[in-house]
């Protein structure tokens, strides 16, 4: 009887860790608890300076009246996974992949090579480790916190994004990035698992009013994520920040400003 209960707990122990490990394999965004106990960590920790001094160097910008109807920056892609690879920290990265994504446009740069977006991103991946002992799921605070004291150009958070106000930083030469719940933004090229946090992160790039579609690089989508539309009213529906308390991207709606540094936010 006892063989016979050993064993029964051992294929219930060797199904358990298949199970687990096939269903990392379907959504690579789905952290082992390891992971989420250093996530809890960094909620307990971390302490936000850019929630309490915003810069002075970043201002929102005004829709001009005769702005084009269709604007589209040319902004790099970076996907949350260069060349495929989503173990590690990779199945967490879309926030890194935007961050650099921005920085390569300030920069002047259009194109990124896989071998480069991994150097710069893992450099990323290195400060957040060192700061917060976890670089998963940066929420807005925090991404802007690493831009301003990592990268090479200035951040701030919106707390009324708007149809209109996005296309207003599109129209000054600004690209916009915004945490989305990704379950709520509908990509069927992203998949996410009931049990997951559903947090994601993109830019947008540019606008179409003529089809009333944002356009943005989807760092998550690695079949048409450069470029990728979203209707207007259905994309910012999506749009909430990850809360690292609950561990569920059920937020309030902001958006993340960018623009050149012009000055050093001390």
């Amino acid at each position: 009887m006892r063989r016979t209960y050993v064993i029964g707990l051992i294929a219930v122990a060797t199904f358990g860790l298949t199970g687990l490990a096939a269903f990392r394999f379907l959504d690579p965004r789905i952290r082992l608890p390891s992971e989420e106990a250093s996530a809890a960590k960094y909620a307990q920790v971390v302490t936000s300076t850019a929630a309490k001094k915003p810069s002075t160097a970043v201002k929102s910008a005004v829709l001009p009246k005769n702005a084009p109807k269709m604007i589209k920056l040319d902004v790099p892609f970076i996907p949350e996974a260069p060349g495929g690879n989503w173990t590690g920290p990779w199945k967490n990265a879309c926030e890194e992949a935007s961050m650099l994504m921005v920085d390569k446009f300030y920069k002047g740069v259009n194109k990124v090579t896989d071998a480069d977006a991994k150097k710069e991103m893992t450099l990323l991946f290195q400060y957040q480790d060192k700061m917060w002992g976890s670089n998963a799921n940066s929420d807005s605070a925090r991404t802007v916190e690493i831009i301003r004291s990592q990268l090479s150009y200035d951040a701030d958070i919106s707390a009324t994004p708007t149809v209109e106000s996005i296309k207003a930083e599109i129209a000054a030469g600004h690209p916009v990035i915004m945490p989305v719940n990704g379950k709520e933004l509908g990509n069927p090229n992203i998949p996410f698992l009931a049990s997951g946090t559903f947090y994601h992160m993109l830019v947008v790039i540019g606008y179409d009013d003529t089809t009333g579609e944002f356009i943005t690089n989807d760092d998550g989508d690695n079949k048409e994520g450069a470029g990728r539309r979203y209707k207007y009213a259905p994309f910012l529906a999506s749009v909430h920040d990850y809360v690292a308390k609950t561990r569920k991207t059920n937020g309030p709606m902001l958006a993340i400003i960018t623009s050149p540094r012009t000055s050093v936010v001390k």
